[in-house]
């Protein structure tokens, strides 16, 4: 698998961070940002030496998308896996939610799915992959989620759409649904005692971490799983169990 060229949209922090890491070892990777140019700095200082490359883009645009994919293509000549880890994070409640913060968080959370999955078309490349990130608050209330739940409910029935329009264009098409994950934004906007609560009523122990994610992810990028797509996997350690 060292020759499959992925690109993770949202790769230089967090989650993205840590899937961007984990999918070097299927081959090269390049990891695309917005806006946190120390970020992506600081991932090619700690991974140098590996076949990472960045790139600030944004695809909240058609445009942007297809320049972000196209400068893949002319790097690498090819294109296997897209995990698709963007999301503009504005915490607002569904009575207060602006009008300008609904289109944004659509625009970088949602929409972008759709052309990446034209240009997957596009490839028609034999064991494609086109991996989402999700939450489980899609479909559950939590507070501060008015904009970024419907976004991501929108985004896993692309999911579907595209696992079924893809199929017979040799990509599958899945989405990881990840709980609550430890991450430095996470740990910025919940509580300590909060996160200390939610690790003991889940039924392994403990929240979850980045690298969990980017197991599930790394995975579903192998070739071996062809037979699995328009599926939303729960990564929550058991918690929505009960």
């Amino acid at each position: 698998m060292s020759d499959r060229v992925s690109l993770v949209v949202g790769g230089t922090k967090g989650i993205g961070r840590a899937v961007t890491t984990r999918l070097l070892e299927q081959g090269p990777v390049v990891a695309a940002y917005r806006a946190d140019e120390t970020a992506a700095k600081a991932l090619e200082h700690d991974l140098a030496g590996r076949d990472l490359s960045t790139a600030r883009s944004d695809v909240s645009s058609k445009a942007g998308v297809d320049e972000l994919v196209d400068s893949v293509l002319a790097l690498h000549g090819r294109l296997d896996v897209i995990v698709f880890a963007a999301v503009d994070a504005r915490l607002r409640s569904a009575l207060t939610v602006t009008e300008e913060d609904w289109h944004a968080v659509l625009a970088t959370t949602t929409t972008p799915m759709l052309w990446l999955g034209r240009r997957m078309a596009d490839a028609g490349r034999e064991h494609g992959r086109l991996i989402a990130l999700t939450s489980p608050w899609s479909r559950r209330y939590v507070e501060g989620y008015g904009a970024i739940g419907p976004a991501k409910a929108a985004l896993e029935s692309l999911v579907v759409h595209l696992g079924y329009e893809l199929a017979a264009k040799g990509t599958t098409v899945n989405a990881v649904s990840a709980g609550l994950v430890d991450t430095e934004l996470m740990r910025s906007q919940v509580p300590a005692s909060h996160v200390d609560a939610l690790a003991r009523r889940t039924p392994v122990g403990r929240i979850g971490s980045p690298d969990d994610v980017a197991d599930m992810v790394a995975f579903l990028a192998r070739p071996e799983t062809d037979w699995v797509t328009g599926q939303i996997l729960t990564l929550d350690g058991g918690y929505f169990l009960r």
